[in-house]
């Protein structure tokens, strides 16, 4: 049997420059686009890490509305409320209307669009039903329901819950 040699030349293979600056360029776009993305993910994370942590802040200013009714939620929650900052919020506080305000950090959003407010709602659907608890009569009754769909908030709509939205 006679074997039969090829040209070596026949059987080199590889990439040529054209090839890989197609892929790279196809891999930068790819980048460019699934960066952003994942850093809105992350960022919408840390916003839901807030909302996780004024459940606490919730529960104290519905068990305060329960205990005295319509009367300054900063004056009855002064002592029993506390919060620790963490890397996702810096600063949780209870206003006079009942309002929680959660400042995120600049991990989240920048320093001026870093805000989100809940406030004490008889309808969280609708962006008006927001209820001043400091001023309220107390003929009225408040729900327990919790609305950010008002007035004050600065943190971008795509960081929003969706609830929020």
């Amino acid at each position: 049997m006679k074997q039969i040699v090829k040209n070596q030349s026949q059987f080199e293979g590889g990439f040529t420059l054209i090839e890989l600056m197609v892929v790279v360029a196809i891999i930068a776009i790819l980048a460019s686009i699934a960066v952003p993305q994942y850093q809105e993910y992350i960022a919408r994370g840390r916003v839901a890490e807030g909302m996780s942590l004024a459940s606490s802040a919730k529960i104290i200013v519905s068990e305060t509305y329960a205990a005295n009714g319509p009367s300054s939620m900063v004056d009855a929650t002064k002592n029993s409320f506390k919060f620790k900052p963490t890397n996702s919020v810096k600063e949780m506080t209870i206003e006079d209307t009942g309002a929680i305000l959660i400042e995120f950090s600049d991990a989240v959003a920048p320093v001026d669009k870093n805000l989100l407010i809940l406030y004490p709602s008889n309808n969280p659907r609708v962006e008006t039903a927001a209820v001043d608890l400091g001023n309220k009569k107390p003929l009225e009754q408040w729900g327990g329901a919790w609305s950010c769909k008002g007035n004050g908030s600065t943190l971008s709509i795509k960081l929003l819950p969706s609830e929020c939205r």
